[in-house]
């Protein structure tokens, strides 16, 4: 929770000049959850606490890769800010390029270093990515929690670690960036692969199956923290809003003090919380915009 401060001064910068490139671009933050840190500690030995660098994280999701780049570019250069960007991984090139998941994207690691002295050396991470890519991400995480597998590191059937793999690479080639690794083939050699993964597997089935049990939440505009409970089990998601960021930190507390690994609690602060479904997909089941994709790429295939 001490990185509640610099992702909240972090925020207000990247909203500023992510709002500047697009009145549309939808921003939020979050808190790293108890049960993923610990994860993440368990599948990196040497990695600490101190050096993680997403233990606060906003998000920017824009229509386009050319609107990802101007954000990018205006973000790397901000001579009188005092939190600096340390790192750039772009996810979408060669540096490092695509992950071998079919994860695409871009990463900024900024290092606190503003008005508060005690939260200085703090890093905050903020992901930028297009529809496409936030589409991808969310269809992956949505099957995580739904399912109880880890695509999201890798794990997991491999015939459904191809299936968004093979995705991926034709939403790269939709976007004109580098294709994942190990799936460089033409679209129309990707699309016959997919075809047969879909016809033996269902995944658009099942994303729209989680979909269908997962109601509407959150119409109100006003700004709000708030804390996202997901029972799995149930299917049943709970959205409450907080009026102050301490009272939802409570609550995000309460909820990992109970060590129940059928529940999956997140703490968000987001500007209109209209906004929310947008940000956050995966908790409402919302995989809509990547079962348009996949459909659409598959009819050619099924119409031979």
């Amino acid at each position: 929770m001490a990185h509640a401060f610099p992702l909240n001064a972090v925020t207000v910068t990247v909203r500023k000049r992510a709002l500047e490139v697009h009145p549309d671009a939808v921003v939020a933050q979050r808190h790293k959850r108890l049960p993923t840190i610990l994860d993440k500690l368990e599948r990196h030995p040497s990695m600490s606490v101190t050096t993680m660098q997403d233990l606060g994280g906003c998000r920017v999701v824009y229509e386009s890769v050319a609107e990802v780049d101007r954000l990018v570019g205006s973000l790397r250069v901000l001579p009188r800010s005092r939190n600096k960007v340390k790192r750039v991984y772009d996810y979408l090139r060669d540096d490092p390029g695509p992950r071998s998941s079919g994860y695409r994207g871009v990463h900024l690691v900024y290092t606190y270093g503003a008005s508060k002295p005690e939260y200085h050396g703090l890093q905050i991470e903020l992901q930028v990515r297009t529809q496409l890519q936030h589409a991808w991400a969310t269809a992956v995480e949505t099957m995580d929690l739904f399912s109880g597998s880890e695509l999201k590191y890798g794990k997991g059937d491999p015939r459904v670690l191809r299936y968004f793999v093979l995705v991926s690479s034709l939403m790269a080639h939709e976007e004109g960036t580098a294709p994942v690794p190990g799936a460089e083939a033409p679209p129309e050699e990707l699309r016959a692969e997919l075809a047969r993964l879909e016809d033996a597997e269902g995944i658009v089935e099942r994303l729209r199956g989680y979909a269908s049990v997962v109601g509407d939440h959150a119409r109100t505009d006003r700004r709000n923290a708030l804390t996202l409970e997901l029972r799995r089990s149930e299917r049943e998601l709970t959205v409450q809003v907080h009026e102050t960021l301490a009272r939802a930190q409570e609550r995000l507390s309460e909820l990992e003090a109970l060590d129940d690994d059928d529940l999956d609690a997140v703490l968000i602060n987001i500007a209109k919380v209209s906004q929310l479904r947008e940000a956050y997909p995966n908790y409402f089941a919302d995989t809509g915009r990547f079962t348009e994709f996949v459909t659409s790429r598959l009819a050619p295939q099924r119409t031979r």
